[in-house]
């Protein structure tokens, strides 16, 4: 069995990630990108990172929930995440989860790394977490008739 890890390299200065036996991503080698990104930063390096995604299916709210983390201590140094090779179906869990706007998504490592290089957004363009959240459209509501579906009044019997 394959033990899921990353692969981290160094490109000018510039952290490219990429997973290996992660048909499903696991939130071990995630935290891993976390621990060496922040290690990266503490000694100079740059604080952008392209995160190559080929050949995982799919992601789990763990994996998420650390590529959230590591968004927070990218944009702490005046960086950002940069995702390439995203399958559709992780790309949708990104939807769902309203967390793509968080992330910069590009088609190759190549563009990915010019994503990089390129200035970030305005701070104006870029919207934060609690944005995100708060956009989020709210559940229709079981509210009928004023009364919720578990608190609904007896219908009046029929005195017969």
């Amino acid at each position: 069995m394959f033990k899921p890890s990353v692969q981290i390299h160094n490109v000018d200065g510039l952290l490219v990630a990429e997973f290996w036996d992660c048909l499903r991503l696991d939130p071990a080698p995630v935290q891993e990108l976390r621990n060496r990104y922040e290690a990266h930063v503490k000694t100079g390096g740059r604080p952008e990172i392209v995160i190559d995604l080929q050949g995982v299916g799919f992601s789990g709210s763990a994996a998420l929930g650390n590529f959230v983390a590591l968004h927070r201590t990218a944009r702490q140094h005046g960086g950002r995440l940069v995702f390439c090779k995203v399958e559709s179906t992780v790309l949708e869990v990104f939807r769902a989860s309203n967390l793509e706007p968080l992330f910069e998504f590009v088609v190759d490592r190549e563009a990915g790394i010019a994503a990089a290089n390129r200035p970030p957004k305005a701070p104006s363009e870029v919207p934060s977490e609690s944005k995100i959240v708060a956009d989020r459209p709210r559940p229709a509501s079981p509210v009928q008739g004023g009364l919720s579906r578990l608190r609904r009044k007896k219908p009046a019997s029929d005195p017969e």
